[in-house]
């Protein structure tokens, strides 16, 4: 096992983990249960539908409260809603998550038939067209996890109520022209193909980056374990000792420095013949054999060469 190959593994495991971990995001992402979205403070939205209606008709109110549950408790949110003069036909409540956030849903469904919502003139008669009714603003309470009281306020859009005159008694009023909505969102790019994009290329990039890193990495062809050579050998000797080791490894680089370095300690020590052999062995064609080298240091030490 080399140096270089324990890197591309260790670069091949990154890769798969980093893949693991964007297969886990996009999967949330793709359920909508992704992300790390919560909101730096607790917050009110209310909404009527329809916001201008007919005399009688059924209004639905909402309320959305968004928390953070790390520091608030969801559980303790309670809203205090005001309809007068609209009466209380049902309501109910549900919850949902985005990202860390969660998100409590509050629904009331209203009517009003009293004298109070009859839809009126500035002259007072009751054959005018439309009555803007403001309800007055919802009280939200929480607790937060510190035990501390959380309690906010949050007002409601303008409600228009619509006479049911005919068409007749409403050509002799003054005319009404309803306000025309938002237009719908369009994109040129759909925004999940342009996120679907945005990921398949995050993923291209990780493996190509593990690709690069790996072929980077198994270049490197040191071995894990070197060889530990005690200091007080002489010079010859831990050449010798490198050779040795090289060869049995089938080393080849590692061989051919290790033989050029025992060649450079002999001619100091004025063994030009082995010197002359180490270095052919070194400088040959053929890649140095564990025989040869073994052959070289027999010679060597036969020698007393030291």
């Amino acid at each position: 096992m080399t140096r270089g190959r324990l890197a591309a593994a260790a670069v091949a495991l990154a890769v798969v983990a980093a893949l693991v971990v964007a297969a886990v995001f996009v999967g949330r992402w793709a359920g909508g249960e992704g992300g790390s979205y919560a909101p730096r403070r607790t917050t009110v939205r209310t909404s009527l539908s329809p916001q201008r209606s007919l005399f009688g008709q059924v209004v639905t109110a909402t309320v959305t409260v968004t928390v953070d549950p790390r520091q608030v408790d969801p559980s303790t949110v309670v809203v205090r809603p005001s309809f007068a003069p609209y009466s209380l036909r049902s309501e109910d409540d549900g919850h949902s998550k985005i990202g860390r956030a969660r998100v409590e849903t509050f629904t009331y469904r209203l009517q009003c038939v009293v004298v109070a919502c009859v839809p009126t003139g500035g002259a007072g008669r009751a054959r005018s067209a439309a009555t803007a009714f403001q309800l007055r603003p919802v009280r939200v309470a929480a607790r937060s996890r510190d035990g501390s009281a959380v309690r906010l306020t949050a007002g409601w859009p303008v409600l228009g109520v619509q006479s049911r005159l005919t068409a007749d008694d409403i050509a002799l009023a003054e005319p009404v022209f309803e306000r025309s909505g938002m237009p719908s969102v369009t994109w040129r790019v759909r925004p999940d193909l342009l996120a679907s994009f945005a990921v398949l290329l995050a993923v291209l990039c990780v493996l190509g980056a593990g690709v690069l890193a790996g072929s980077v990495a198994l270049a490197d062809g040191r071995p894990l374990r070197v060889l530990r050579i005690p200091a007080n050998l002489s010079p010859v000797e831990r050449a010798l000792r490198l050779a040795e080791h090289a060869a049995r490894r089938g080393e080849t680089d590692e061989s051919r420095k290790a033989l050029e370095r025992l060649a450079v300690e002999l001619r100091r020590r004025g063994a030009e013949a082995n010197a002359a052999e180490a270095e052919r062995l070194a400088w040959s064609a053929g890649s140095p054999t564990r025989a040869t080298v073994e052959e070289l240091a027999t010679s060597v030490r036969s020698n007393g060469t030291r």
